[in-house]
């Protein structure tokens, strides 16, 4: 009688899943957000040169983050510290 049960409310959610499926496709709803359409030109094309812009951009950042770090462990204003047992220590 459970496994019915379960049965019954699992394909009834999937009954309204579906239906709001085709909902949104009949009414042409727009469900994209702008995170979605970013590194796309008006018509929808994707914009291969922007993307790579953007991933040249953040690597430079990163790359400049970096350098903040060596410079702080080279000069001593940034330590490691390593506590616990080493994976490696046969202890």
């Amino acid at each position: 009688m459970k496994r019915l049960r379960y049965l019954n409310i699992v394909l009834t959610w999937i009954a309204v899943l579906l239906t709001l499926q085709l909902w949104t496709t009949w009414m042409g709803t727009d469900v994209a957000t702008p995170a979605h359409a970013a590194g796309r030109t008006p018509g929808g094309i994707i914009n291969a040169g922007q993307q790579r812009k953007q991933i040249k951009d953040e690597l430079k950042r990163l790359n400049q983050r970096a350098d903040e770090l060596v410079r702080l462990f080279k000069s001593g204003k940034a330590r490691v510290k390593v506590t616990g047992k080493s994976v490696d220590s046969k202890n």
